[in-house]
Parts: C-alpha cells; structure tokens; sequence
C-alpha cells in the first residue's frame, strides 16, 4: 500500500471523529459517488418493481432492494478507496471495476450476513484486503476490537435516519393537501384510499424508501470506511510509518548535496588532523567528580533513591486513559484590570445609554399597543356582527335564533350596498349552509367547519351548484379571515342564482 499517495490526514482519532472524516470523504467525492450509485441501482430498482408487479406482490419490489444492500454498498467503496489514494472513478470505471473484487463475502452478506450490524467494518475488510478465509477471520477478530459498539450504533443511527426520511416525506405531503381534501381518521385513509388502490400506493411508498436509501446508505458505508482506516492506523501506526517514509524522501533528495560536502571535507589538508594526533591523549573520565572537579553531594543520592522507590510504585508505569469533558471554546480569564482614563466620564455615558435604551423599551411597548388597537377591528370579528358570522372557524348559522329572510338575494345585496360587507356576506353564507343542508338532507351542527362544507360540496350531484357553493365558502373564508372583500360584480354573480334564489338553477 502507498501511503505517500493517500490524501486524507493519518492519525488516530476517536470513533466519532473517524465518522466526521467519512463524511468529509463522501462531500469531496459526491458526485463519483451517487453517479455510480444511481447508474447501478436505478435499473435494479425498476426491474425488482416490475417483478414484484407481474407476480401480483407489489411489496415484493421493496423487499429486495432493502434486500440488495450489500450489493449495492460495492460502488461507494470502489469509488472512496480508489480517491483515496488516487482520483475519484467515473461511474463507468466504478462497474467495470467490479469485477476485480471477490463476490463470496458479498453472497455472504445477502444470506447468513444480512443482518449483521458491523457490516459497514466489515465491508473494506472483505474487498479491499482480499485475505483467505482463515486469515480473514483472524484479521476481523483484531480489527472489531474496541470499536464493534460504534460500528452498531453507526448502523442503527443510519436505520432510523431512513425511516426519518421516509415519513417526513410523507408529512410534508399531508401539510400540502388542503383541510378538505384529507381523510377524516387514518382509519378511513387506510381502510379506504390505500386499499382501493394499494398497487399505486405501495409503489410510491417503495419510491420514497428508495430515496431515503440513496440519501443514506452512501453516508454509511463512508463512516464504515473511514473506521476502518483509523482502526488500521491504530494497529499498524501509519501515521509513523507515514512520517519515517516522508523523512527518507527527504534525506534521499539532499544525497547529492551531502556527497558534494563530503568530497569538499575529503580534499581539505590533513595537517590539523596530524598535529591532533601528536598530542598526548587525554584522561577519560570516569565519574562525576571528574567531570566537574568537585565531589558529588549527597543530596543527589537522596534524590535517586527517593526517584527508585517512586518509579517502583503500583500507580507509575503502564497505561490509562482518561476522559473528561471540556469546553471547546472556552475564553481564557482576563486577569487584567484596565482603568478608565476618566470614571466620571464613563458612568455618564453609562446613565445616558440606559436612559436611552429605556426610552426604546417604551417606545417599542407604545407602538405595539397602538398597532393592537389600530387594527383590532381587522383581527377579531366586530363585536356587532350577526349570528352568522364564524368564531374560530365555527359554523354559527345553527346558533342563529332568526329564520332566513324569504328574499335572500335581496336582503344580501340590501347590506351589501348599505356598506354592511360583513353582514352581507355572513347572511349569504348561511343561507348557502342552511340550503345545501336541505339540498343534501344532512343536520346542521355548529360543530360543522368552512372546510366541511367544502368537502359536502363534493356530495351535490349538480357541478354547477357544487361549484357555487364552493365559491360562496371561499369568499366568506376571505372575508372573515383576511380582510379581502369582493367586488360588486362578483357578490352579483353569487347572487344571481342558487342558492341566493331558492327556486332558481345554478
């Protein structure tokens, strides 16, 4: 293996910090890597849908591709290792290069393997060192040490990162479906919706799995990976290695500057070297007192005998790891006090900034009760409103002590030209409640909704009655809950038939 070619930084880490690498390889190589996956997987989807379909189990289709995951789990490591070291693959060298790995270990992971939760360790050990089977097995039960809890929380977290992904999507449709659109209880959109049409349903929901798959399964395998790395380098020192090797290719690029410095001291005279030779030679010493000439103190014998008998304590030697928790940013203490050239000067600017902020605060409180006094009228209904007028979305028409007029077309527009819009629109709301009730020969209740009205609308056998009803809702809807009011063209139009008219068509 070439460590001097590979482009990530060799040291140990912790687990989490090797899962934070894995993802910082997956971000540099996305587009290799979910290009190979989609190339690869896309077809695979299609065909085990389509299977599923023609044997009359649609949930068929689902169950493999959460089945193949292992296969699948082939392209993000070939495209990782190779960038690694070298560039990241097309897609197309990604399915080529396939068939350079063995595929016992993977037919090991679709069968009695499938459920192993090291799968994402165990991956780069099977395909990229390629061992036998024995070895392998050794190598695996040195390799898992230390970290099998991190690599089984790694795949349980990625679990339910899917299934997260699977139901947001899922919730983000029904927060787009409108109010009357959506099924009164799980239990009718169950036992209704989704069984009259399970075939479509069960395809759509194996669609969105499959993304959250995409989503995911590419981000564990990267951390798998990235654990393996740092597993290798606490056992096999890389980074030591790494560093020794660096160090020779250093000392081997200044060869040729050290031989010319060698044949430069080789042809200097000898005669220095000659007259130190002549001399007589020196004494050797053998001992402290005659290095430095004077006798050794006897306080540095204590001191020896007291670092003996310390060195031979239990608690010394060997090794520990300690853990504490400490802040990653932590501001170190100011220790300097720092005077202000003119206190007097400070403590009045002091008082001024917080009369300032003061005058603000009042301020601020000042506007925001006039702004709820100026518009109270707009965000609340007017205390003299009718009965027919909605509180919190409630049909009040049922609460109204007095019968329809018999002209409701012409009390309508009475109000409406008196500049009564509110009124007006709350009376034509309710007689629209009150006749499609009839119409349908359905109770009123208060309890019943703007949105219930819009779903019995569906019910009216006439589409053109449907319709009137749905615009005469809308527009109470906009009137009494955001202020917008229509023209006199469009209250005309509501007004010129059913149910404004009781014997007239829509």
């Amino acid at each position: 293996m070439e460590l001097e070619r590979i482009s990530v930084v060799l040291r140990p880490r912790a687990p989490r910090e090797a899962l934070d690498l894995g993802a910082a390889m997956l971000r540099a190589n996305a587009a290799a890597v979910w290009s190979a996956w989609f190339a690869f997987t896309v077809p695979v989807f299609v065909l085990c849908n389509a299977l599923g379909v023609l044997l009359g189990l649609p949930w068929l289709g689902l169950v493999l591709v959460w089945w193949l995951k292992p296969l699948f789990d082939r392209l993000p490591l070939y495209v990782l290792s190779r960038a690694v070291f070298d560039r990241a693959p097309t897609w197309r060298e990604t399915l080529h290069g396939q068939r350079q790995w063995s595929w016992r270990s993977t037919l090991a992971g679709l069968s009695w393997l499938r459920i192993d939760s090291n799968r994402a360790l165990r991956l780069p050990l099977d395909l990229l060192e390629g061992a036998p089977r024995k070895q392998r097995s050794a190598r695996w039960k040195v390799l898992r040490r230390r970290v099998v809890a991190d690599t089984s929380l790694l795949t349980y977290g990625c679990l339910q990162f899917e299934l997260v992904l699977f139901l947001s999507v899922w919730l983000l449709a029904l927060l787009l479906v409108p109010h009357e659109w959506r099924p009164e209880s799980l239990s009718d959109f169950f036992g209704r919706d989704v069984h009259d049409a399970s075939t479509l349903w069960i395809l759509l929901g194996a669609t969105v799995a499959y993304l959250a798959m995409s989503a995911i399964e590419p981000l564990y395998v990267a951390c798998g990976f990235a654990l393996y790395l740092n597993r290798r380098t606490q056992l096999e020192a890389w980074d030591i290695d790494l560093a020794f090797r660096r160090l020779r290719a250093r000392l081997q690029g200044l060869g040729k500057v050290l031989g010319v410095l060698l044949l430069c001291a080789g042809a200097c005279p000898l005669s220095a070297y000659a007259a130190a030779a002549d001399a007589a030679p020196k004494p050797v010493a053998t001992s402290l007192d005659q290095v430095f000439g004077t006798p050794s103190d006897s306080a540095d014998q204590r001191f020896a005998a007291a670092a003996a008998e310390v060195y031979r304590d239990p608690r010394f030697g060997g090794e520990r790891k300690v853990r504490r928790w400490t802040f990653k940013y932590t501001p170190k203490p100011d220790t300097r006090v720092q005077e202000m050239p003119f206190p007097f000067l400070g403590r009045v600017l002091a008082a001024v900034f917080k009369g300032l902020l003061w005058l603000l605060l009042i301020g601020a409180g000042a506007a925001l009760v006039w702004f709820a006094w100026r518009w109270r009228g707009r965000l609340t209904p007017a205390a003299d409103a009718p009965a027919p007028a909605l509180s919190h979305g409630r049909q009040a028409s049922a609460e109204a002590p007095t019968p329809l007029p018999a002209d409701l077309a012409g009390a309508t527009r009475a109000l409406w030209q008196a500049r009564h819009r509110r009124e007006a629109l709350a009376l034509l709301y309710r007689g629209c409640v009150e006749r499609t009730a009839q119409l349908l020969q359905l109770p009123l209740s208060a309890e019943a909704t703007e949105a219930d009205w819009l779903r019995q609308a569906a019910a009216i056998e006439d589409p053109a009655r449907a319709q009137r009803v749905i615009a005469i809702v809308r527009t109470w809807q906009f009137a009494a809950y955001a202020g917008r009011y229509p023209d006199d063209a469009a209250i005309e139009r509501l007004l010129s038939g059913w149910p404004a008219q009781a014997g007239a068509s829509a």
